[in-house]
């Protein structure tokens, strides 16, 4: 999803046969190169806190926790008492433009 100079991943996943294989990481890079090309700043997404693989694989593409939502994922449908954190995180795109410097 596209805002403004920003974007944000609302889903992403691979198929656990093929995870720590590098596909998430070459998706994300080539997410990331096709989002510079139409002038996007920010990448922002949000990740159970709950869901440390996921945490650890942004965090090491370069994505830093800004912001938490207490409470604000229900853990499963049947108990609705169990909540859990949003981490909302971000990655700053780095632009390709060269500037004409005088």
């Amino acid at each position: 999803m596209l805002a403004g100079d920003t974007a944000d991943i609302l889903n992403i996943g691979i198929d656990p046969d093929f995870k720590r294989q590098g596909y998430g990481t070459g998706l994300l890079n080539h997410l990331i190169e096709e989002l510079k090309k139409r002038h996007i700043g920010e990448i922002l997404l949000e990740v159970r806190a709950g869901n440390k693989s996921a945490i650890q694989f942004y965090k090491r593409q370069g994505f830093e926790e800004i912001f938490v939502r207490k409470n604000y994922y229900t853990k499963n449908s049947k108990n609705q008492s169990h909540r859990e954190d949003g981490i909302i995180m971000s990655i700053k795109i780095p632009s390709t433009e060269i500037k004409n410097v005088l």
